[in-house]
């Protein structure tokens, strides 16, 4: 009879111990904001990313993201003769992918509170539609053409392939179910010679 009670206390506390273990991997997804450096332009960054836990505070963290960024030098033309004004602006869009892997450390984690900070190594794929070579403009009074002419100073390519680094705070909440919403403020660099500034929105689940 004591040895029967022994053991069923042991297996009580066994699977006590089983639910109370946090899930080791995660699958989040997230959008939020980018600042692109290289002409310091604003736009979003997306993406999804799978994390398995090593021990209670170590993780590693894959990733595939992508960032729209965008900018304009705003150019207005006012016609004196006809009296109208003319936007001719120059827009350009600065546009990536990259996918990466992280080593994180979790200061804290328990039930429903994250706190992590991480570092890793990516590669990307970014094509920009004025590249980081410019313009020069050319007004009427020199031209003698009533209008504004650009000519664009191709250098560069289009399209980069480069290998960077990017270091990330990220805090999580749990709710029931295991489902996850955080924020993640981080910055990127790379061998481009791209910054990216970012703060993102991510919301996933836990499971074991």
């Amino acid at each position: 009879m004591k040895k029967a009670t022994v053991l069923t206390i042991m297996i009580i506390m066994a699977v006590s111990a089983y639910t109370q273990k946090l899930p080791d991997r995660v699958l989040h997804f997230a959008a939020g904001y980018s600042r692109h450096g290289s002409g310091d332009m604003n736009g979003i960054l997306f993406g999804t990313e799978y994390s398995r836990y090593t021990s209670k505070k170590t993780s590693f963290n894959y990733y595939f993201r992508g960032s729209i960024n965008n900018g304009i030098d705003r150019i207005i033309i006012n016609n004196s003769i006809t009296g109208t004004r003319q936007d001719a602006s120059i827009r350009y869009t600065t546009a990536g992918v990259q996918s990466g892997i992280n080593v994180r450390y979790s200061f804290i984690r328990n039930q429903q509170h994250e706190l992590v900070i991480g570092l890793g190594v990516f590669g990307r794929y970014q094509s920009a539609s004025n590249g980081s070579d410019g313009y020069s403009l050319y007004y009427p009074a020199v031209t003698g053409v009533p209008t504004i002419l650009v000519e664009y100073n191709n250098r560069t390519p289009q399209e980069t392939y480069s290998a960077g680094a990017l270091i990330q705070f990220q805090y999580n909440f749990t709710f029931s179910k295991n489902i996850t919403v955080g924020l993640a403020p981080g910055f990127q660099t790379d061998t481009n010679g791209d910054a990216i500034l970012q703060a993102v929105l991510i919301v996933g689940k836990r499971f074991r």
